[in-house]
């Protein structure tokens, strides 16, 4: 077809629920149906071009629908679409992106905590945008979300899946609540099932001790210690400070806190905080006191000397510190830090840096405990577990089965039963 010659004559005509006022001369305009609208050529756009005038908006402004399509069919059949879109109540507009939808609901909508907006921020950004973003929401299929979360499964797990599939499901739905779109395909696709996830294990006593000695020397090694040791979780031992360290807390002497104690006690941890939003821990029970070993203790009576003979011969505050494994800048170590610290010393230790993370140590924690004769209540106190069956259910795998003492006071019964009296 040259450029500009349509390939059907075009007869004027008119139609709709309003006047249509003339876009092209007589010729160019072919008569439709009545309530149909018009369909001609445009020149400028070369493709044919559908409209219907709908009377006004209140303002007084004329409201006019349009629609394109590479025949008249495509065109007529797009506009009818559209006026079915404006009878509905939906903005009948189609440049709305994906990207634009999940990027408003996530400036707008998304609630949570700074953690939490940080990883959907990473979903959006890493297995969004880049799948999914440029196409036009009213053109997104069931098939493309399908496919989009096929496509993934091999890199997420489910639960992963489950997430990504969960922020386009809202953002969805939030541009139905503003009439942007009729329904919501992404809840119309099943979730696939993702790549398993890493089966969490601790390290046999051998394996710590080897992690240990690879890391002495090094801040992590007090770090890895404390937390083989004492059970507790990462997110409290990052914001640990000195101030509930009480490494030595001997009468008369000054402890590792900063303070002088009254009496002698036992070396402990006051495990009050942690990394969570509010600063506190876990549960209720998870604000405990811990004991320290002998070791552990010694430990860190050591990394404050050397903490302090470092920062201070590079030029930090080397008095008054607060954080037992803070930054320079005495603040709290990111966790991605640690876990990156945590591999180097797997693998200078001849360990899979991949099978095991620092959230682990709690876990070994739990086994060698376990294997030491250690019963399921005592190890819910040391990890601050308020039930028991909590512990059974995390740890069920580190867990030893223990015979109760029950069973010595039923040993030799019923094997000798009494003569009966006459």
């Amino acid at each position: 077809m040259a450029p500009g010659v349509p390939p059907t004559p075009h007869r004027r005509g008119t139609g709709g629920l309003g006047v249509n006022e003339p876009q092209e001369p007589a010729e160019g305009r072919k008569k439709a149906p009545k309530g149909e609208g018009t369909v001609y050529w445009d020149e400028a756009k070369q493709t044919y071009r559908a409209e219907i005038s709908l009377g006004r908006t209140k303002s007084g402004k004329r409201l006019r629908l349009k629609a394109y399509g590479t025949t008249e069919a495509k065109a007529r059949r797009n506009l009818r679409d559209k006026v079915k879109e404006h009878e509905a109540g939906l903005d009948t507009s189609n440049s709305l992106t994906v990207a634009a939808v999940v990027l408003d609901w996530f400036e707008r909508e998304d609630r949570g905590a700074a953690k939490t907006l940080e990883r959907h921020k990473g979903i959006i950004d890493l297995h969004v945008l880049p799948h999914l973003g440029g196409i036009k929401l009213k053109e997104l299929t069931a098939d493309d979300v399908e496919d989009w979360l096929h496509s993934l499964k091999g890199d997420l797990s489910t639960d992963s899946l489950k997430k990504a599939r969960s922020i386009l499901r809202r953002a969805i739905r939030r541009a139905q609540r503003r009439d942007k779109v009729g329904r919501n395909v992404a809840e119309l696709v099943d979730l696939p099932e993702g790549r398993p996830t890493r089966e969490r294990e601790s390290m046999t006593e051998a394996q710590a001790g080897a992690v240990f000695k690879a890391s002495q020397g090094t801040w992590i090694f007090s770090y890895n210690v404390t937390s083989a040791n004492s059970g507790a979780r990462a997110e409290e031992l990052r914001p640990l400070e000195w101030a509930h360290t009480h490494a030595n807390p001997v009468a008369g002497e000054r402890c590792t806190c900063g303070r002088v104690h009254e009496e002698t006690l036992p070396p402990h941890l006051e495990v009050w905080e942690s990394t969570r939003e509010s600063g506190d821990t876990k549960t209720e029970k998870s604000r405990r006191t811990v004991a320290l070993t002998p070791y552990n203790a010694q430990v860190l009576i050591d990394w404050q000397r050397e903490q302090r003979e470092w920062r201070k011969l590079r030029g930090y505050k080397s008095a008054g510190i607060r954080y037992v494994w803070g930054t320079w800048n005495d603040t709290v170590k990111d966790a991605g830090n640690i876990r990156r610290m945590h591999r180097t010393i797997l693998r200078r230790a001849g360990l899979d840096p991949k099978r095991w993370s620092p959230r682990d140590w709690r876990r070994t924690f739990v086994s060698v405990a376990s294997d030491r004769g250690a019963g399921e209540e005592q190890i819910a106190n040391f990890v601050g577990h308020k039930r028991t069956s909590t512990t059974r259910l995390v740890y069920r795998k580190q867990l030893r089965p223990v015979i109760t003492r029950g069973m010595e006071v039923m040993n030799g019964a019923y094997e000798d039963p009494p003569a009966e009296e006459s």
